[in-house]
């Protein structure tokens, strides 16, 4: 059985709607059980779903702030929509690209705030869409690693990890 043949934005490839994607070879396509009842757009941040500071066994867009433990998990390579047929199933297994190592390199939008070269080397976070980085806002969510233009640059998802009890 190939799990990995839903997957639609390829390595290097920039997706269709621009929000995170891999920027180098170290990612690789794993498959995950997500939340039901959640629509997550292709190519955003994603983490395990906390739920009384504890884990739940599913995935769930990240959160600005990633707290008890809901650290970055991945990039979804494919959108979950409401209109599809496993939306209310809770478990249903989609793909994401996940860092292979620390220095994973992933493009990324502006969803907040004025970008500028200045900001190469920043810890921000992730924008409240889970798609976007907020680039004024200190934070423990990416570190901006190049500036492309005043709307894109590239980041690294290497922050220090939250622990759960």
């Amino acid at each position: 059985m190939n799990r990995m043949g839903k997957a639609v934005t390829l390595v290097n490839q920039p997706n269709n709607v621009q929000n995170f994607y891999p920027a180098d070879d170290n990612w690789e396509m794993k498959q995950f059980p997500f939340v039901a009842s959640t629509a997550i757009d292709e190519g955003c941040a994603v983490a395990p779903q906390i739920t009384s500071n504890d884990v739940t066994g599913y995935v769930t867009k990240m959160w600005a702030e990633n707290a008890n433990g809901a650290d970055f998990l991945g990039i979804l390579a494919e959108p979950i929509k409401s209109t599809d047929g496993d939306y209310a199933v809770a478990g249903k297994m989609k793909g994401v690209w996940v860092p292979k190592n620390k220095e994973a390199l992933a493009y990324f939008k502006v969803g907040a705030g004025t970008f500028t070269k200045a900001d190469v080397f920043r810890t921000v976070e992730i924008h409240s869409d889970a798609k976007s980085l907020a680039v004024d806002t200190a934070g423990k969510g990416a570190r901006i690693m190049e500036y492309i233009d005043s709307t894109h640059g590239i980041c690294k998802f290497s922050l220090p990890e939250t622990e759960t009890a």
